[in-house]
């Protein structure tokens, strides 16, 4: 259901992009090469990871939805830093080896907690709970499940596997609730 009245209704636009950062501080060079070398990106994940804490605070601090899709791209960035500077080899061989698949794996797995925790489920828009948040959190979760599919099957291309299917579900995500919160039936 849409809430009415004087609730601020969505995330503003910068609280999407600035969510954006520590993922992207990984991926950027990875995108403009066209291959990746996970194994030797400790460094990177290790600088994402620690953007993540200031990024979430600002988002969070400003009353903004932290975004699930890039919670779930947090949580593959912890495990990478993890992984690759303390090493866990087995983490780190998984990750090498998987690509991008790890991170939809990650967000995937937030949304399914999302989804069934919050009143705002996998959508996490201000303004949209109930029924309304519930069936866009159950599209995104197929959706997010079709995305696993599509980065295992193109873990070894960085943009089809991994920059497509990011922007896909982001994008698809805020559509979806910049139509919940306006009432056009989207589902």
């Amino acid at each position: 259901m849409v809430a009415s009245g004087s609730v601020t209704r969505g995330n503003k636009p910068w609280a999407e992009l600035v969510q954006l950062v520590p993922v992207v501080s990984l991926a950027f060079p990875f995108i403009l090469h066209g291959s990746v070398d996970l194994a030797r990106a400790g460094s990177g994940f290790l600088v994402a990871t620690l953007l993540t804490l200031p990024v979430s605070f600002l988002v969070v601090r400003a009353g903004q939805l932290l975004n699930p899709i890039l919670v779930g791209a947090a949580l593959w960035l912890w495990l990478g830093a993890a992984a690759f500077n303390l090493p866990i080899v087995g983490l780190a061989a998984w990750l090498t080896a998987t690509q991008a698949f790890g991170l939809f794996v990650a967000a995937f797995a937030v949304g399914v907690g999302a989804t069934a925790l919050s009143r705002f489920g996998f959508l996490a828009c201000r303004g949209v709970e109930g029924r309304v948040a519930r069936r866009a959190s159950v599209a995104l979760l197929v959706l997010s499940a079709f995305c696993c599919a599509w980065s295992w099957y193109f873990r070894h291309d960085i943009r089809l596997g991994g920059g497509a299917p990011f922007i896909v579900l982001n994008v698809v995500r805020r559509v979806l609730g910049l139509r919940a919160i306006r009432g056009t039936p989207s589902l």
